[in-house]
């Protein structure tokens, strides 16, 4: 895979990891816990990455591994912490690369 398609692929997670915060969110809002849950200090600072670790998690996912890097160790969790690190990372980018293309599609 390319650096483009990786990158690519880096955007689609940032997005994907807007999307999930959204509907979590969403929920903890109609169930009531969502202003408890963002009180917790470390919880609550950390919430978009927390959600994020979680998503590469269920999605079994390591964008690492296109870089060569294997963080195997217990189990493969840093791995998955690292993988939402990068793509929590990610958003500002991605919302420059949506910025770039929206400004360069107007008519």
């Amino acid at each position: 895979m390319g650096f483009w398609a990786a990158f690519g692929q880096l955007v689609l997670l940032a997005i994907l990891l807007g999307a999930v915060t959204t509907v979590v969110d969403s929920v903890l809002g109609v169930v009531g816990l969502g202003s408890t849950i963002k009180k917790i200090p470390v919880v609550g600072s950390n919430w978009t990455l927390i959600i994020s670790i979680l998503m590469m998690y269920v999605l079994d996912y390591s964008p690492l591994t296109y870089w060569g890097i294997t963080l195997e160790g217990w189990s493969g969790w840093m791995g998955t912490v690292a993988s939402g690190a990068i793509v929590m990372g990610m958003v500002p980018m991605k919302d420059a690369v949506i910025s770039m293309i929206s400004k360069g599609f107007r008519m």
